[in-house]
């Protein structure tokens, strides 16, 4: 792994049921980004990533918990001069980057308190073993005046299933414990909002935008309450 460092802990209860999923689910996602890229990676020019970029308004040192493994989320595209970008996600280092990277866990960031102007959750939190633990994690590493952004998408009860699929995606394995091929448990907005309260986070700013008939992207900015 020649393109970051490798700070992914080894607790105990990595050997958890709950953990083996999650490790599956990693593998999924994979297969997706080589397979689409386009659709599951945040690349090229894309209105929603802009949409999120000036929501976020970008400044200082700011940490992306789930980066993933491109080498530059198109979303942290139109901030500030001077902005300083870090990345921590399980699936960087095999490539190289355009911003600092380094390989770990949401739910065990491996910085000191009190260190980043923004951390940032895009579209991400509902891929983690513990997503509470992420944004106690994510608080603590944050500055007294920081923000959390967080881009949660959110799909219809009533979302049809596509009429056909690819290939690659027919071959993917749901492991027990998760809710679908990709995702330890979807959040809606209610279960969001529940979830950041429970972390000592309130919103302090809210967007809503309407990504195609069955799916809403939720901004959210969040702060210690």
């Amino acid at each position: 792994m020649p393109h970051a460092l490798d700070l992914t802990p080894r607790p105990d209860d990595r050997n958890s049921e709950i953990w083996t999923a999650w490790t599956k689910l990693q593998e999924n996602g994979v297969v997706s980004y080589e397979q689409d890229p386009e659709r599951n990676l945040a690349v090229g020019e894309r209105e929603d990533c802009t949409r999120f970029s000036r929501f976020c308004g970008f400044s200082g040192l700011v940490l992306d918990v789930g980066c993933g493994p491109q080498p530059w989320p198109a979303y942290l595209s139109g901030s500030a001069s001077g902005t300083v970008f870090c990345g921590v996600d399980p699936l960087v280092g095999d490539k190289p980057g355009k911003y600092t990277r380094v390989r770990g866990l949401a739910e065990y960031l491996p910085f000191r308190r009190g260190v980043f102007s923004h951390v940032v959750f895009a579209t991400t939190l509902d891929h983690f073993v513990s997503p509470h633990a992420a944004l106690v994690e994510a608080r603590r590493v944050l500055i007294p005046s920081g923000t959390i952004e967080v881009w949660l998408g959110q799909k219809a009860e009533d979302t049809p299933a596509p009429d056909k699929s690819h290939d690659w995606y027919d071959q993917l394995i749901k492991p027990a414990g998760a809710e679908d091929v990709f995702h330890m448990e979807r959040l809606d907005e209610v279960a969001a909002i529940n979830l950041f309260d429970s972390a000592g986070l309130q919103v302090v700013g809210k967007k809503s935008y309407q990504a195609g008939e069955y799916r809403t992207d939720n901004f959210f900015r969040l702060a210690a309450g």
